[in-house]
């Protein structure tokens, strides 16, 4: 079972200084996950040299864009600089002189920044709020953006991989700056404010097909003024010192056929054609030798993975389950649904856990060494730590000795 462990640019600039990718060769590690694009953030970095406190740019790549992207234009980072080698280029070079593997971990509809320049490529819930880290993975732009941004990152020599990670929608419940709300979430609302209603999704809604029948434009507006009814309903007829009841994903479905009729099962056909049209999209950088690997998420609101997985795995190479907020007993009820994607036959794909060891929710070796013997009873090929800027070296070092041994 192979280590491998993600980074930023300047993670690896302050490792220069500490031995280079060549300590993280010696601890352990096959593999480095370099973020090639990346959106904003404000982040702890405990050993970094020149501080403490870290703001990310938004939405900028960590290349040089050259392919035609079309509405959505990247804009590559300070980190690039006017002349010589990118970062991803730099980080080639230094896998390779290492000894390891280099991952291109690459982001694809979170954007924050070409949201908010374009809203009108944003997801749009059923009151038309616009979410503006949101792009939509409908839209033929977004379509184009996050397809360019594949193929421009897979023409970098000594990319052997490339981890595709925001490859769908992002939902209401991802954070947004000074998040706040009155209500605990709960999964009938998450998923009523976290479907889309732009006009991409609308038409391709309008014309799908339930019952040998066109489901029609009248058909979805209607859907769309149920939603708001619905959410109105609940937030402003609700009482939010009241705990959210849970949801199964089975209980979820009847509930939404109840509310809008049987024909709004197309709702879950879109979702799940939009991804795997994306996919479709990327298979000359599969045939020119670049595996893809897709990442996804254990949706603990609906109880199952943020992406479906098993239409999607003859199309990729390996899928990645990321654990980042669950204990051990967490990952436990989570790895299922990533072995999942082993069950379309003897050619499934490679799988890998990625997961941030840090308290309250990995606290001892203990732990460490129980989440390593899971990995192995599940036949996982890989894990991921997250991430080397935010974790202590004593813990990178913790980590690596328990997960290796």
């Amino acid at each position: 079972m192979e280590l491998a462990i993600y980074a930023h640019p300047w993670d690896l600039q302050a490792l220069r200084s500490c031995g280079g990718m060549t300590r993280l060769r010696d601890l352990g590690f096959h593999e480095v996950a370099l973020a090639a694009n990346y959106h904003a953030g404000r982040w702890l970095t405990p050993w970094h040299p020149r501080g403490l406190v870290r703001f990310l740019e938004d939405g900028t790549t960590h290349y040089r864009p050259r392919g035609d992207y079309g509405l959505l234009q990247p804009l590559a980072s300070t980190e690039v600089p006017a002349g010589g080698p990118s970062p991803l280029e730099t980080a080639a070079i230094e896998a390779a002189n290492a000894g390891l593997r280099l991952r291109a971990w690459t982001i694809g509809t979170h954007n924050t920044r070409l949201g908010e320049r374009h809203p009108a490529a944003c997801v749009e819930n059923a009151f038309g709020d616009r979410h503006s880290y949101a792009l939509c993975p409908a839209q033929a732009a977004v379509r184009q953006h996050v397809a360019t941004t594949v193929r421009d990152v897979a023409m970098h020599a000594g990319v052997q991989t490339i981890e595709l990670e925001s490859f769908g929608w992002l939902g209401h419940r991802h954070n947004s700056h000074h998040d706040k709300n009155s209500f605990a979430t709960d999964a009938w609302s998450d998923l009523l404010l976290s479907t889309c209603f732009c006009a991409a999704c609308t038409d391709a809604l309008a014309q799908q097909v339930f019952d040998g029948r066109t489901i029609g434009g009248e058909t979805v507006a209607g859907w769309r003024r149920g939603f708001v009814a619905a959410l109105r309903r609940h937030f402003t007829d609700g009482d939010c010192m009241q705990a959210p009841a849970r949801i199964d994903p089975a209980t979820l479905s009847l509930r939404l056929v109840a509310e809008f009729g049987p024909a709004i099962a197309v709702l879950a056909t879109h979702r799940l054609g939009v991804p795997i049209r994306g996919l479709h999209d990327l298979q000359d950088v599969r045939r020119a030798g670049v595996r893809l690997c897709l990442q996804t998420n254990f949706d603990k609101l609906h109880g199952r993975a943020a992406l479906p997985l098993p239409p999607a795995v003859g199309l990729v190479d390996e899928v990645a389950l990321t654990c980042y907020g669950e204990d051990i007993d967490g990952i436990a009820a989570a790895l299922p649904h990533l072995v999942s994607a082993r069950q379309v036959g003897p050619n499934g794909p490679r799988l890998r856990l990625c997961c941030h060891p840090r308290a309250p929710q990995c606290r001892s070796d203990d732990d460490l060494r129980r989440l390593r013997e899971l990995c192995l009873q599940h036949r996982l090929d890989a894990i991921s730590i997250y991430h080397l800027g935010l974790l202590p070296w004593p813990t990178i070092e913790r980590v690596a000795r328990a997960l290796r041994d």
